[in-house]
């Protein structure tokens, strides 16, 4: 009963951001400016979206390179899953729902343990790569201008990304009494469940760093995909904005996706796009039409994906 009411909470907030950035911006602009839109990129627009969601597929997919059975997973099959998981996500906060992939790995035959390490470092990644963006972009439009400060940044991001990647091993992980006793706690009831993750979990972080290097620009490569998105929105209402500004703003947006007040960071996502791209001089009408668009098709699709998932649960 009390996390319906949380998630109705959560559900009614985002609904009030939503509602309160329509009625800053103003209702008449927005419905004209929807009015006005460029149906020929929709279709487009749908196309890139359901591709951009299917390339996890391709991450699941070397992650999955260690196991026998992960192998024999179809790229066919891990596409549903990253849908399927990413249209849960869409619907819980902090998009928790992604993990759901450890249940869909599980019942193509992946054990629970390896099944829970992949996803949760397909998740650590997805964030760190979009992190890595969203610093860049924090950098270049609230922090300092100076070039130098900017390549000092970024560079560190990149030796911290590399260090992680290339170091022999995790001095955390290389004792297995310690990462029993952490993820023994953490799990705590259940641990049995979930026997076999600190290993799995401990092995990807050190003998395993050549597929995280792959994942990490995988999950690059989903940011840029993901990032003609809104490339797309905007010139179906008109507006051309830069690629490599969309990327920037397009991460910081989805960093706020990952804070657990809303469903799906709804709202979230909209007041940060606001915040940033007016500093480009995009009007705020043609901002919010843009990413309303994108909210429609993604919520849309979520709900036919999770419409689909459970005809076929019921069959």
């Amino acid at each position: 009963m009390r996390n319906a009411a949380v998630t109705a909470a959560k559900l009614a907030l985002g609904a009030a951001i939503i509602f309160y950035l329509i009625y800053f911006v103003g209702l008449g602009q927005i419905y004209k400016t929807l009015l006005g839109i460029n149906l020929a990129y929709l279709p487009l627009i749908i196309a890139v979206f359901i591709f951009s969601v299917a390339m996890r597929a391709l991450n699941f997919k070397v992650l999955l390179q260690p196991h026998e059975k992960g192998r024999k997973i179809s790229l066919w099959k891990l596409a549903w899953i990253s849908i399927a998981s990413w249209a849960a996500g869409m619907f819980t906060p902090g998009k928790l729902g992604e993990f759901s992939s450890i249940l869909l790995l599980k019942k193509e035959g992946l054990d629970v343990g390896a099944s829970a390490a992949v996803s949760l470092i397909n998740k650590i990644y997805v964030t760190a790569a979009v992190g890595i963006f969203a610093v860049l972009g924090v950098l270049k439009f609230l922090g300092p201008k100076e070039i130098l400060t900017e390549i000092f940044l970024s560079t560190g991001v990149v030796i911290a990304m590399i260090i992680m990647l290339t170091v022999p091993s995790y001095i955390l992980f290389t004792n297995q009494q310690i990462r029993q006793n952490i993820f023994g706690r953490f799990l705590n009831k259940y641990e049995n469940q979930f026997a076999g993750f600190a290993n799995e979990f401990a092995s990807y972080l050190i003998k395993r760093k050549r597929l995280l290097f792959y994942s990490l620009l995988l999950n690059i490569a989903w940011i840029a995909v993901s990032s003609w998105l809104f490339v797309l929105a905007f010139a179906a209402v008109g507006q051309q904005v830069g690629f490599i500004d969309v990327m920037l703003i397009n991460s910081i947006g989805t960093t706020t996706s990952f804070i657990p007040l809303t469903i799906g960071g709804t709202g979230l996502r909209e007041a940060s796009a606001l915040a940033f791209f007016s500093k480009l001089g995009i009007s705020n009408t043609t901002i919010l039409a843009s990413h309303l668009i994108i909210a429609a098709v993604s919520y849309t699709l979520a709900g036919l994906t999770a419409l689909l998932f459970l005809a076929r649960k019921n069959r």
